[in-house]
């Protein structure tokens, strides 16, 4: 038996165990949600809670996945470790820039100059930044880490399907 590999049963009890946690906080919540807002509220909430959903499902789940298939598809020679660093970093930047997109709409038209009052496109560009630095720093690292590891100088190829 592989040491690194949970037995199948420990897995799938962890599995339930977890989901019926999740699905008794949920419930909890929901239960609660009544009494601490008025229907206005609520409406709001809900209409909220479905966009997202929708946001995820329709916009970052279908963007994730061709950035993955992309990079396989175009034979990437990082390693997979480093490509998960790329799609992560890519999809983690494409959402703060979504929340900053909304953000400086609304800034624009924010009718009263101290709401919104942040530099969010100078923040945003920083973010961008940081981020694109420290993903090719990681990037780097995992890769001359790998070549080392293999003796040979150059990286192995992405032989993922």
């Amino acid at each position: 038996m592989n040491p690194s590999r949970a037995p199948a049963s420990v897995t799938t009890t962890a599995r339930i165990v977890l989901g019926l946690a999740g699905a008794g906080l949920v419930g909890y919540g929901l239960l609660g949600l009544p009494t601490q807002l008025g229907p206005a509220q609520l409406l709001g909430l809900l209409t909220w809670m479905a966009l997202a959903i929708l946001l995820h499902d329709g916009v970052i789940v279908p963007l994730s996945t061709l950035a993955g298939a992309g990079l396989t598809r175009t034979g990437s020679r990082l390693r997979p470790v480093s490509a998960a660093v790329l799609r992560g970093a890519l999809m983690t930047g494409a959402v703060v820039s979504l929340i900053a997109g909304i953000l400086l709409m609304a800034q624009s038209e924010a009718r009263n100059i101290s709401a919104l009052e942040g530099d969010y496109a100078g923040n945003l560009l920083r973010f961008w930044a940081v981020l694109l630095t420290a993903a090719a720093a990681a990037i780097y690292a995992v890769e001359r880490a790998g070549r080392a590891r293999s003796g040979t100088g150059e990286s192995r190829q992405n032989n993922r399907p």
